[in-house]
């Protein structure tokens, strides 16, 4: 992104962080109907390469590549960056992406859709893509009623700490109908996280203290009664619980 060499380093990076909001706000509202999921910029002393992660790539693309070269045109005028150049990645599982299940939910209800319907239809997509949990909250006048918020959940939902920040992704988007303004406020878990409760079963320590066990009994003189010692026989108890809930 072209900006002063002249130009103070914190002034630069400022300049910088202004441009690449006002990119990535553009961007978001023209490729709202492509499915817009987010974008990612590199720089290079040649122009600034520019990427756009949407559901649909032939929409920013457009007939012949005459919607991208418009793109390109606007970012030069109006941003001023220099050189762009637009390339565009599909999103290999649209549903797991928090900014398209909210512009889903969005374009539905604006299009005068029963939001109850529309949001257990996002609610049973997200999860069958693979999300561990996912909640959706619609704040907003709903017919004639007074203003309230509903509440969608399925699976698992981290709300603070460590877990929240790595692995939920979270969208708000808007949408203007004639008795106001709904928010549609979406989470979504990433597949394949393993919570701090989660409980991990170990099949090599369970194996080990059966033998374990085995050769406590088989060290035992054949003339003598077999007795189990108390302890290792609370212990294979306890294993073979784990064993039979891990089954089940």
């Amino acid at each position: 992104m072209s900006s002063s060499k002249s130009m103070p380093t914190y002034k630069k990076l400022v300049q910088e962080g202004i441009v690449k909001y006002r990119l990535h706000e553009f961007l978001e509202r023209i490729s709202d109907k492509a499915g817009f999921h987010g974008v990612e910029i590199s720089s290079t002393p040649i122009r600034d390469i520019i990427t756009v992660y949407v559901e649909s790539p032939g929409v920013i693309i457009g007939r012949g590549g005459r919607t991208s070269r418009r793109i390109t045109d606007i970012l030069r005028e109006e941003l001023g960056i220099q050189n762009p150049y637009i390339q565009t990645k599909k999103v290999d599982e649209p549903f797991l992406s928090a900014r398209i299940v909210a512009s889903y939910i969005a374009r539905r209800i604006a299009r005068g859709e029963r939001y109850k319907k529309v949001a257990y239809s996002a609610l049973r997509r997200v999860m069958a893509a693979g999300a561990k949990g996912v909640e959706i909250r619609l704040s907003g006048k709903f017919g004639s009623q007074r203003a309230r918020e509903e509440r969608f959940r399925d699976g698992v939902i981290y709300r603070c700490g460590q877990d929240y920040v790595e692995n939920v992704e979270y969208a708000v988007k808007h949408v203007l109908m004639p008795q106001g303004m709904i928010g549609v406020r979406v989470r979504i878990v990433k597949p394949g996280v393993r919570g701090p409760d989660a409980v991990v079963i170990k099949e090599e320590a369970i194996e080990e203290l059966r033998e374990r066990i085995r050769s406590e009994v088989d060290s035992l003189s054949a003339s003598e009664s077999v007795e189990i010692p108390k302890e290792l026989e609370e212990e294979f108890e306890v294993a073979s619980e784990v064993k039979e809930d891990e089954s089940e």
